[in-house]
């Protein structure tokens, strides 16, 4: 009788992390855009997980993520960047400069 529940289980866990590739993908796809629609550089061409909690998305439950990512504007510093997923859809997308930030909604 355990067996069930460990399928279940199972199944669950690789559901979670075939949805987490694909919303890094997107989330990185997307910020390597508007990165170099800015004439910016998109650093070592990775984005990184840095919170992801559940929310209500058009009525259903789904997962906000944050991630942030570093680009540079053709000078030798890194800079931060972060963008943010409502499941599959990206709805903000910030470059923090030493002086302001940049920030685009969707």
């Amino acid at each position: 009788m355990t067996e069930i529940p460990l399928l279940l289980f199972t199944g669950i866990i690789i559901l979670f992390i075939a949805t987490n590739a694909k919303a890094r993908d997107i989330a990185r796809a997307y910020a390597k855009r508007e990165t170099l629609g800015r004439d910016f550089v998109f650093l070592d061409d990775s984005i990184a997980l840095k919170s992801m909690k559940i929310t209500k998305v058009k009525g259903r439950f789904g997962f906000q993520r944050s991630y942030a990512f570093e680009y540079n504007q053709g000078d030798y510093q890194r800079y931060n960047g972060k963008i943010e997923l409502m499941g599959y859809k990206v709805f903000n997308i910030q470059f923090f400069h030493p002086d302001h930030i940049e920030q685009s909604h969707e």
